[in-house]
């Protein structure tokens, strides 16, 4: 997609955010206690699991959504998902996708949680506590770093998305329902960050994605299987979002979208198809029969009828003859 947009205003508003409630904890571990020999309420086996077996191996379709996340790289989308990515351009996702993200970025592990692109033009990646910076495909000296090494106060243990305002110089990190601005210049985090993400307004918690369009000035966050378009000037989600991401960016509306570029079904896959032989016979045989005797009766009556107006024909009589002669 084109990626030149109008200038926008110098980023969210640095108004004094509410008091901000920490980030949810999970829940201590319980342990549990041993099942009692004498009664029979030992722990059950888990069950297995329901569902569309996974093949090892097969790709997976991109409009089966739910992305670990999504950028626009130099001015194309690639999508990421779990050891996979595709590229993605003018709706339709372009041939040989989706491919390993090892065959491209040697040295990236699979589900990655955010990318972005940097000032310098370089790809940065996020998993856990750590980044990668690659310069086209090549990994750079010295990486993965860890994360606590871009500055204090970002999140030590993952963020949820990156993305970089080309007119502002600014990176912006996003990690459940706050956010922190990474200066590219200065190579720190600003101060006075975290800030709540209600500064940008309408976009959810947690979101898996964002890129700017720089053709019309908007900022798209994604998550899930949706998207929420964001304008720049007023800072504010747009009415009528969020839509469906796998319909409006990667073509998934139209009738074939299960066989999209670069998926295709597993080929060990067998299908059966059982034919009930026996009933098709058994029917075929009582329609076939009844006509089949009609047939004759009609044709008994027409000779019949035959004979008593025209008499014995002769040819007849002399059959009768010869066989007389035979006996």
């Amino acid at each position: 997609m084109s990626q030149c947009c109008p200038p926008v205003p110098s980023g969210p508003p640095d108004k004094t955010p509410p008091p901000t409630r920490p980030l949810p904890t999970a829940p201590p571990h319980r342990s549990v206690p041993p099942a009692d020999p004498r009664r029979n309420d030992r722990p059950k086996p888990p069950r297995p699991p329901t569902g569309r077996p996974a093949y090892p191996g097969a790709k997976p379709s991109i409009c089966e959504g739910n992305f670990n996340t999504l950028a626009v790289l130099r001015r194309e989308m690639f999508v990421f998902k779990d050891q996979w990515f595709w590229r993605v351009r003018n709706n339709r996702v372009m041939d040989g996708y989706p491919m390993q993200i090892t065959y491209f970025w040697r040295g990236l592990p699979p589900g990655i949680d955010a990318v972005y692109e940097n000032n310098e033009g370089n790809f940065v990646f996020f998993k856990g506590n750590k980044y990668w910076v690659f310069k086209d495909t090549t990994l750079q000296p010295g990486y993965p770093h860890d994360l606590v090494s871009l500055g204090s106060g970002i999140p030590p243990h993952g963020i949820d998305s990156a993305i970089w305002w080309e007119d502002v110089g600014k990176t912006y990190f996003f990690k459940g329902n706050r956010y922190w601005r990474y200066s590219e210049e200065m190579k720190t985090m600003d101060p006075g960050y975290p800030k709540p993400i209600t500064v940008w307004k309408g976009i959810p918690d947690s979101p898996q994605g964002a890129f700017v369009h720089k053709e019309n000035g908007f900022t798209y966050f994604y998550k899930g299987k949706e998207y929420w378009k964001f304008n720049n000037q007023i800072l504010k989600v747009e009415p009528g979002y969020p839509r469906s991401i796998l319909k409006d960016f990667m073509g998934c509306d139209r009738p074939t979208d299960r066989h999209t570029e670069g998926h295709s079904p597993p080929d060990d896959v067998d299908i059966v198809i059982k034919l009930d032989n026996t009933a098709g016979t058994v029917r075929a045989v009582a329609i076939v029969i009844p006509c089949i005797l009609a047939l004759c009766l009609l044709a008994l009556a027409y000779t019949v009828l035959q004979f008593k107006r025209k008499g014995t024909p002769r040819h007849i009589l002399y059959c009768k003859r010869s066989m007389q002669e035979w006996v």
